[in-house]
């Protein structure tokens, strides 16, 4: 028979003095009614964790996930130490992967929507490190071709079909990749509201919206670079015959000026949703005022009487 430790939830033989992962004393009911009872009334009445899930120490990878990307988005944009924060960031994302996958285990209502996020995030780092691969090849080839053209003055008709090849081919994978990622950011902000039910914390609902809210400005931004450009060019075509005049350049950036502020603005939501996201999970488990005890002292027979 075994009993659950009310701190941490872990299951003990039934005979065992001690927790063994906290080392709460079951043998000092003192100990019980101080420890126990603020730690049953902390939990939410709709929320029970099953013992065996360890839900609170799952979700720290979840948490480290939300910090780094936070971090490194922010150094992604200073000069010099950009690469810093891009490596932050795939850091990032490698942790969010993580931390889906543990919590896909757990017992919460919307589990199995948590593994496919996880499958989804992995499917897009993936398929984009196979990107890089390919680009690679395509330059190391595109710079082979170019010394052939120097050499020879004439590029051969296979390595010119291989090239055109390849970049059709980079230009469909890198389509492809923008579909995965969109499901899969659509995926993290509809799993960032389940974990808002699962766990009623609000914050993580509105880190989703957040997140919504700069995916929907960086979409718009996308969309009104070409057409806000095509109309500016078309606009001053007529004088663009003498040349690009101060005011012709006026124009044009005053039409990039709408989609570098929306670009900017989703920027700051989706820091804002890393940081409600890292927040909220930070709040949860502060819920719960887990207390680890230090480990118990052992035992030690008594001594003998001195003669």
């Amino acid at each position: 028979m075994t009993k659950f430790c009310p701190v941490c939830g872990t299951p003990n033989e039934d005979s065992a003095h001690f927790c063994i992962r906290c080392g709460y004393n079951f043998d000092q009911q003192s100990n019980f009614d101080q420890t126990a009872k603020p730690f049953q009334q902390n939990v939410p009445p709709s929320m029970n964790i099953p013992p065996g899930d360890n839900l609170l120490y799952n979700l720290d990878s979840l948490r480290s996930a939300f910090f780094w990307l936070f971090i490194g988005s922010i150094l992604s944009i200073i000069p010099l130490i950009n690469f810093i924060g891009a490596i932050i960031v795939f850091i990032g994302f490698i942790l969010l992967i993580i931390g889906f996958g543990k919590i896909s285990k757990t017992s919460l209502r919307n589990a199995g929507y948590y593994r496919s996020t996880r499958n989804w995030l992995l499917a897009s780092i993936i398929y984009g490190l196979l990107i890089i691969v390919v680009d690679i090849v395509v330059l190391i080839l595109y710079y082979t071709a170019a010394s052939v053209v120097t050499t020879t003055s004439s590029l051969p008709a296979s390595n010119g079909s291989s090239l055109l090849i390849l970049l059709w081919a980079v230009g469909i994978m890198g389509i492809i990749y923008i579909i995965i990622y969109l499901v899969a950011y659509i995926k993290l902000i509809k799993s960032l509201k389940f974990l808002s039910e699962d766990l009623q914390v609000r914050k993580l609902h509105s880190a989703g919206n957040y997140l919504l809210y700069s995916l929907i400005m960086n979409i718009i931004s996308i969309i009104l670079l070409p057409i806000l450009l095509f109309v500016s060019i078309s606009a001053i075509a007529p004088s663009l015959s003498s040349g690009l005049t101060t005011q012709s350049l006026t124009v044009i950036l005053g039409a990039l000026a709408i989609p570098i502020v929306l670009i900017i603005i989703s920027f700051i939501l989706q820091l804002i949703g890393y940081h409600s996201a890292y927040t909220g999970i930070d709040e949860f488990k502060s819920r719960y005022n887990i207390f680890v005890p230090p480990p118990a002292p052992s035992v030690q027979p008594p001594y003998p009487p001195v003669q």
